[in-house]
């Protein structure tokens, strides 16, 4: 929980797969910058669980008491540039933003700067754009991506790719067919998106615990060449050496 709020289950079933992703690679940072944040819990998981030293999380959308109310000894919140500092990091996340911005190559040479020269970024978007649907649009999403559309932009923004995969492929299904009553069923309003999660304890667990082996076993196969589809398509880049 962060405020009180339950984390949805595909947050936290994310998050334990960055984990997984990220110790495979055995990355193990001593910096950490989140950009495009939110309310930190990603980074700060990510932080803990492979124990850098400090995080920035990034976010234009944090109010100045935000900022403040999130920051504390090894933590530092920031909604602009001048405020953050001139630092380099040696883990970059980019979890579920460039899809919302209209240059997502420029984006991601802006977090490049960021990067020590052995760095590492870790990008995740929503995959698919034949499922792009009202959610999307309330989300204020550009497009979604094939795994091919997202190492491509990751490679033009002169970054050298080291691995890449799909998560929840379990949520395909669900995600097809929110996509097919959208078809029959057009909507006006798009003005609805993801809400606080109420699912009880014992349902949030399931869930969890159902996603985390639906991750488990595409980030197995992954490795192994074998890239099944899913809801969300990531990619783990370094700096190409020039």
């Amino acid at each position: 929980m962060r405020g009180g709020r339950t984390r949805h289950p595909w947050e936290t079933a994310r998050a334990r797969a960055l984990e997984r992703i990220l110790r495979t690679a055995e990355v193990r940072p001593r910096s950490v910058l989140d950009y495009g944040c939110g309310d930190g819990f990603t980074g700060e998981y990510l932080q803990r669980a492979l124990g850098a030293r400090r995080l920035l999380g990034f976010d234009i959308q944090l109010t100045e008491v935000q900022c403040r109310a999130l920051s504390g000894a090894e933590v530092t919140y920031a909604n602009d540039w001048a405020s953050a500092g001139p630092a380099s990091y040696d883990l970059c996340l980019l979890c579920d933003v460039i899809e919302h911005v209209a240059d997502d190559e420029a984006l991601l040479r802006i977090v490049r700067e960021r990067m020590t020269d052995d760095g590492r970024v870790l990008i995740t978007v929503p995959a698919f754009q034949l499922l792009f649907t009202h959610h999307d649009r309330a989300l204020k999403h550009f497009r979604r991506y094939t795994l091919a559309q997202l190492e491509r932009v990751s490679i033009l923004a002169e970054f050298e790719l080291e691995a890449s995969g799909y998560l929840f492929g379990s949520l395909l299904p669900g995600r097809g067919a929110s996509k097919v009553l959208q078809a029959l069923k057009p909507r006006t309003d798009d003005d609805f998106g993801i809400g606080a999660w109420s699912g009880s304890t014992l349902v949030t667990r399931a869930l969890e615990t159902a996603l985390d082996w639906d991750n488990a076993v595409l980030l197995s196969l992954a490795s192994r060449g074998i890239k099944l589809p899913g809801l969300s398509a990531w990619a783990l880049c370094k700096q190409r050496r020039s």
